[in-house]
């Protein structure tokens, strides 16, 4: 058969949980596991029939001839706690970083810069979401400010408030002891915050990041950012340059071939503020949801800019797909029988799927959920 099973890298960050990889790949639960990484990227590389996935797609030139090497890495993410504030470069960006690096790479120096690709990225989820993404209006963030830290604004940030820009870099700019007391006004402002249902509201994202980062001036950008709430099925689309972080939920993730993260807070590791600011976009933002529709072939695929992916859900139902796209899918619930002219192939829950762009013809008979990504022509 052309289809074949493929095995994923588990990254076992600190802010994953301990429960919803281990329940999809049904392997013991043990320390955190944040992300499930199915691609062809060194820092986590697939392999397929024993051997690592960019080999295979060498050996087998006719599943990807429209590329030289995998542009998409698709993922999967279990959130448990916030991941830091960040940001990705465009392609441009990315390439300029890269070589500038390229002396500090080789010296042993702090660098910024894993690759020379963009990273534009979706992320859908597959229990409740809840994130950060982009800047809200001026007035909304005075607005929020002024309700849930008065003196702190009154005394320090609200003159910083000409921009968005010269308020993040005024963040920036505190003293330590300015910093303190942002601190301990926040601790005041959660104490009476109350949520309700399966999303955290902005103070719960504020509690969360003073629990995990007690001294990091980066707990006030829920007051500031956009929170957007995804329900199951629900996508959110991130352009590079938008400052964002996921905060709580399980979903899919996919995009470009790249590991390039400029980080902006929530962190213990390196933030680069004169980078940071170079590739990040100040601009208010509204954070619009990726809509989903039926494709030709009934998929849901979701509204994402012209570019290097797309991704699709299929639901419990018969699928006759003809196309020349290298794709990868992962069954999230249920089973997936794939009937291609050599033969049929059964996955369950937490396989994934190698389907290569000669293949044309081929049947999905689904009994569940699947998420498939595709590799789309340069």
């Amino acid at each position: 058969m052309k289809i074949k099973k493929i095995t994923g890298v588990i990254k076992n960050y600190a802010w994953g949980n301990k429960y919803f990889l281990p329940s999809l790949l049904g392997t013991e639960e043990g320390e955190p596991q944040a992300e499930l990484w199915m691609g062809t990227h060194p820092s986590g590389e697939a392999t397929v029939d024993g051997v690592n996935l960019s080999a295979y797609l060498r050996n087998n030139s006719n599943a990807l001839p429209y590329n030289d090497s995998l542009p998409i890495l698709f993922k999967v993410l279990a959130i448990e706690k916030p991941l830091s504030l960040q940001c990705h470069p465009n392609k441009k960006q990315a390439e300029e970083g890269w070589k500038r690096e390229k002396e500090s790479r080789e010296s042993g120096l702090p660098y910024n810069y894993q690759d020379d690709n963009q990273k534009a990225e979706i992320i859908a989820a597959i229990t409740p979401i809840s994130a950060m993404c982009g800047f809200r209006s001026l007035s909304s963030i005075e607005e929020s400010l002024k309700k849930n830290i008065p003196n702190f604004f009154s005394t320090t940030l609200s003159k910083f408030l000409s921009s968005i820009e010269d308020l993040f870099m005024g963040i920036y700019s505190l003293s330590d002891s300015e910093v303190k007391a942002l601190l301990e006004e926040l601790e005041e402002a959660v104490k009476s915050n109350s949520s309700i249902g399966d999303f955290l509201n902005d103070l719960d994202i504020v509690k969360r990041a003073l629990r995990e980062f007690p001294n990091d001036r980066g707990a006030i950008f829920p007051l500031i950012m956009n929170i957007v709430h995804l329900n199951p099925g629900e996508a959110l689309y991130l352009e590079p340059g938008t400052l964002h972080a996921y905060v709580y939920g399980n979903g899919v993730e996919l995009m470009d071939a790249s590991d390039n993260v400029l980080r902006g807070g929530l962190t213990p590791k390196r933030i680069d503020l004169d980078e940071l600011k170079r590739i990040m976009t100040f601009d208010e933002t509204i954070a619009k949801k990726s809509n989903a529709s039926l494709d030709c072939f009934n998929r849901y695929e979701y509204e994402v800019p012209k570019g290097s992916f797309k991704l699709f859900r299929l639901d419990s139902s018969t699928y006759e797909i003809n196309e020349d796209y290298l794709s990868l899918a992962i069954i999230i619930e249920g089973e997936a029988t794939f009937t291609e002219e050599g033969g049929e192939l059964v996955l369950r829950k937490g396989d994934i799927a190698l389907i290569p762009a000669d293949l044309g013809k081929y049947t999905i008979k689904l009994k569940g959920k699947l998420y498939m990504a595709r590799a789309e022509k340069a």
